[in-house]
């Protein structure tokens, strides 16, 4: 009964996504988008990936750990995906009884019902789509009862498949800056038929291999020479560099500044890490730092400065002094107000802690937008005319050429970040991010690493503002708002806290995927929440945790678990 009543629920919370995705306009406006170029677009795509899911959640083992029987798991899935489709018919058949949502619903409109239908009219397309649902909830459901290495090869390559098709500007750039052929992958914005089939045979065979072989390539990778270990690693280090050098000129512009974007996140993404991640402060106003990066930059770069005397500012060639003198005091004066803001917040912990920092990043863009302030740092009006960083011979404002600026400085910091997490300092803080009355009775002193956590991440920070003045050359107050904070935030949580390749994953899953799919803009923010909502629930510990983070995570979890045990069946 209670299997029953899960499937049921599970069905029912399916078909309901289907329907909001519907409403909310999301369904029809991403069929625009091919995946299959002449077989199926995103938006028929996130209908079957829905019926698929519920019948892959349906299947999950049982409570004791055991997987269900075949038959059992395939006919649960198949009643799911089947009970999915009927709740997205019952939507069909209330919008056909004439009730009239269109006043209020733009998006409920004939071409909708259309996709729904499979394009193939009310009678015949609402048993297609049953149909569908129900064998996709049966593939699903016996797909989870597979042995893992065949059921994470067909996974693995359904998901690239997918992420190769929504890359298809950046693949086809790069495709065409290698010079190799690309109508056998791509066609009108989507993967080929035979493209498809390719792409999907090759990446499971790979990762069947992979995983078939993992424990084998573990143990001779744990019984490997030192000297050899050490050759690989700078051989992988060497040829991941030149990739990353080479990347703007495969790519071409466009992709260039995309990445630039990416790569700003990255560095606050960097500096966020050492507060959140490290340091366990939940900083919900890292804007400020940002803020105060670009502004300083500005403020002595800027040839309308107030810094440049009143006779000369309207005709001035040179700004109070340039990019590279400015750097190193941009970063003081970031690390001076990370500890202004740090030092009222010492005894703050949690959702305090919080809400107080969210307060400073919104009194940082206050001031900013002040009348008081607005001789200086210009107010509403903001700061133009910000050159570029010399030799002008360079053009370093050029997106294939101020990528590398920020590459070198993403690399420095992501170096002294990891050094931090390994040192001295950095055990300090995961200390007192565990327990911070226990590591100050151990002889951690707390205020100073509070501090010193508040001033690392200020200075990493800022870096991303320096780069932000130089790639745009304006700078505005709007550029500095509270989704700056939440979206830095939302990088380190999806890629792992903690964790820096999660970082850079967090921004090219977070920034760089929007940035390529522009169209869809005006759902970008229910897209953002419904990731991390799925991130969470799924994979707390990110996309690429953190092993000391995991490891404490699952140890928590397993605690948990023994000690509800033990509560059922008593003392042994």
């Amino acid at each position: 009964m209670n299997l029953v009543r899960a499937n049921f629920k599970t069905g029912l919370v399916g078909g309901s996504v289907i329907v909001y995705l519907a409403l909310v306009g999301i369904l029809e406006r991403f069929q625009d988008r091919n995946v299959i170029t002449g077989v199926v677009g995103l938006g028929t795509t996130l209908v079957l990936l829905t019926m698929f899911g519920t019948g892959y959640l349906v299947s999950r083992p049982k409570d004791d750990g055991t997987s269900q029987p075949f038959g059992e798991g395939l006919v649960a899935g198949a009643f799911a995906g089947a009970l999915t489709a009927a709740v997205v018919l019952i939507f069909e058949a209330m919008l056909g009884a004439g009730i009239q949502v269109r006043n209020m619903l733009v998006s409920v409109t004939p071409d909708l019902l259309d996709l729904l239908e499979f394009g193939l009219g009310p009678g015949l397309g609402s048993v297609a789509l049953v149909a569908v649902g129900a064998l996709l909830g049966g593939l699903a459901g016996a797909l989870r009862l597979l042995p893992e290495d065949v059921r994470g090869a067909i996974n693995y390559s359904l998901i690239v498949a997918l992420a190769l098709s929504l890359s298809e500007p950046l693949m086809d750039g790069i495709l065409r800056g290698l010079g190799i052929p690309r109508r056998w992958l791509y066609e009108s914005g989507g993967l080929t038929i035979v493209g498809t089939i390719i792409v999907v045979v090759v990446t499971a065979y790979l990762r069947w291999q992979w995983m078939r072989r993992r424990d084998q390539i573990a143990e001779t990778r744990a019984h490997m020479p030192e000297d050899r270990r050490i050759l690989y690693r700078r051989i992988t280090l060497v040829a991941l560099v030149a990739v990353l050098v080479a990347l703007p000129w495969v790519v071409g512009p466009f992709i260039s500044d995309v990445l630039g974007t990416v790569g700003l996140y990255v560095l606050l993404g960097l500096g966020l890490n050492i507060v959140v991640g490290y340091a366990g402060l939940l900083d919900l106003g890292y804007v400020a730092f940002f803020a105060v990066g670009a502004y300083a930059m500005g403020v002595l770069t800027s040839t309308a400065s107030f810094l440049v005397k009143p006779e000369n500012a309207p005709f001035a060639e040179h700004g109070f002094t340039n990019f590279w003198i400015a750097l190193p005091f941009v970063v003081l004066i970031a690390v001076v107000i990370g500890v202004l803001i740090g030092a009222p917040v010492l005894r703050l912990r949690g959702d305090y802690l919080a809400i107080v920092t969210l307060g400073f990043g919104e009194i940082i863009r206050t001031l900013v937008l002040s009348d008081w302030l607005a001789p200086y740092l210009g107010g509403a009006q903001g700061l133009i005319r910000v050159p570029p960083p010399p030799p002008a011979a360079l053009d370093l404002r050029d997106p294939q050429h101020i990528y590398y600026l920020i590459l070198v400085f993403g690399l420095l910091a992501a170096f002294v970040v990891s050094r931090l997490g390994d040192s001295r300092v950095g055990r300090a803080w995961a200390a007192m991010r565990e327990d911070e009355s226990v590591a100050e009775a151990i002889g951690i002193s707390v205020i100073r690493y509070k501090l010193l956590a508040f001033a690392m991440g200020a200075a990493v920070g800022s870096l991303g503002g320096v780069f932000f003045a130089a790639k745009i050359g304006s700078i505005f107050p709007n550029s500095f708002g509270l989704l700056v904070s939440i979206n830095v935030l939302s990088v380190i949580i999806l890629g792992g806290m903690g964790s820096i390749p999660g970082v850079v994953v967090g921004a090219l899953v977070l920034v760089g995927l929007p940035e390529l799919l522009r169209e869809f803009g005006e759902f970008r923010l229910l897209i953002y929440g419904a990731v991390l909502v799925l991130i969470m629930i799924l994979r707390p510990e990110g996309l690429i945790p953190n092993k000391r983070r995991q490891r404490e995570l699952h140890e928590q979890e397993e605690l948990v678990t023994v000690g509800e045990l033990v509560t059922e069946e008593g003392p042994a």
